[in-house]
C-alpha cells in the first residue's frame, strides 16, 4: 500500500512538474504571470483532438504531443508579440506593467476556451483509442503505465535541460540579466525582444506538449481542464521559489506527496486544506521558497 502510494505521488508530481515549467519560466524570467498558461495547455491537447477528427489520421502520440507543443508556443508567442510586449513597452512603472500584463492574461485565457467551446462535440472529448492506449506494467501492488513513466521522466528531464540553458548557456545568461533590469540589458546590446519571445514560446510549448500528454492520461478533455492544475502550479511557484526551475521540480514533489498521503491517510476532504496549509507553513518560515534564489537568479 505504502509503495503504491509513493508511485502515484511521483505520477502526479511528474504531471505538477510538467505544467508548472513554463509558467516558472516566463513569471521567473519575465515577470510575466501568464493565467493564460492554462487555456494554452488545454488548447494544445484540443487541437491535437480536432486534428485527428477532421483529418481522419490516428498519429503516434509523440507526433501528437509535437504538434501541441508547437500549437502552445505559437500562442504563447502571439500573446507576446501582440500583447506583452506592447504592454510592457507602454508602461510607465514595472508595476503598472505586471498589473496591466496580469489583467491581459485574464482576457486571454477566455478565448481558447471560447474557441473549444464551439468546436468540441461534447462538454469532454476523447482522443482514440489508439493514442490514449498504453501498456500497464505491474509489480506487485504497484501499477504503472508507459504514459505516466514517460510523464515523470519528460518533467525531469526538461527541468534539468532549463537549469541547465538557464545556468550555463550564452543566452541563459542573457535571461538572467534581463530578469535582473531589463533597460540595462537592452542598454548592454542583448536582444531583449527576441530573447522574450523565445521565452514565451519556449513556455508556451511546455504548455501545449504537456496538455496533450496529461490528456492522454486521462482520455479526457475537457476546456477547463488546465484550471485547476493552474492554482496547483501557483502552490508549486511559491513552495520551490518563485523564478527557480530547480524550485519548481522541489515544490511539485512536495505537495505531490503531501496530497497523496493526505488523501490515502485522512481523507479526500483533507487534500487541498493540507497541501495548502503546506505553502502557508513555508511562506511563514522561509518566504524566498525551499529552493531560494538572488533576485539576479530568479530564472
Amino acid at each position: 500500500m505504502l509503495l503504491s502510494q509513493v508511485v502515484n505521488a511521483v505520477v502526479l508530481g511528474g504531471i505538477y512538474l510538467l505544467f508548472s515549467a513554463g509558467l516558472t519560466l516566463s513569471w521567473g524570467v519575465l515577470d510575466i504571470l501568464n493565467l493564460a498558461h492554462g487555456s494554452i495547455f488545454m488548447f494544445g491537447a484540443f487541437s491535437a483532438y480536432v486534428l485527428i477528427r477532421d483529418s481522419g489520421m490516428v498519429l503516434a502520440l509523440p507526433v501528437l504531443a509535437l504538434f501541441a507543443a508547437a500549437v502552445g508556443a505559437l500562442l504563447s508567442a502571439v500573446l507576446q508579440l501582440l500583447v506583452f510586449g506592447p504592454l510592457r513597452r507602454r508602461a510607465d512603472s514595472r508595476g503598472q506593467a505586471e498589473l496591466g500584463v496580469l489583467i491581459a492574461s485574464i482576457g486571454a485565457s477566455l478565448i481558447p476556451v471560447a474557441v473549444a467551446l464551439n468546436l468540441a462535440d461534447a462538454e469532454v472529448v476523447n482522443l482514440p483509442g489508439d493514442v490514449a492506449r498504453t501498456a500497464v506494467h505491474t509489480l506487485g501492488p504497484i501499477r504503472i503505465t508507459t504514459l505516466q513513466i514517460g510523464i515523470v521522466v519528460l518533467a525531469v528531464l526538461l527541468a534539468g535541460a532549463l537549469a541547465w540553458w538557464i545556468a550555463r548557456t550564452r543566452s541563459g545568461r542573457a535571461l538572467r540579466t534581463i530578469a535582473f533590469d531589463p533597460p540595462t540589458a537592452d542598454l548592454l546590446g542583448i536582444p531583449v525582444e527576441r530573447l522574450s519571445l523565445l521565452t514565451m514560446a519556449i513556455s508556451g510549448a511546455l504548455a501545449g506538449g504537456g496538455g496533450l500528454l496529461l490528456a492522454a492520461n486521462a482520455n479526457a478533455i475537457e476546456p477547463h481542464m488546465g484550471d485547476g492544475l493552474l492554482l496547483k502550479a501557483f502552490a508549486v511557484i511559491v513552495l520551490g521559489g518563485v523564478g527557480s526551475i530547480a524550485g519548481a521540480a522541489v515544490g511539485a514533489f512536495v505537495l505531490a506527496f503531501a496530497e497523496t498521503f493526505a488523501v490515502a491517510y485522512v481523507s479526500g476532504d483533507a487534500r487541498d486544506i493540507i497541501a495548502f496549509a503546506l505553502i502557508l507553513l513555508v511562506l511563514v518560515l522561509r518566504p524566498e521558497g525551499l529552493v531560494s534564489r538572488t533576485a539576479w537568479q530568479r530564472a
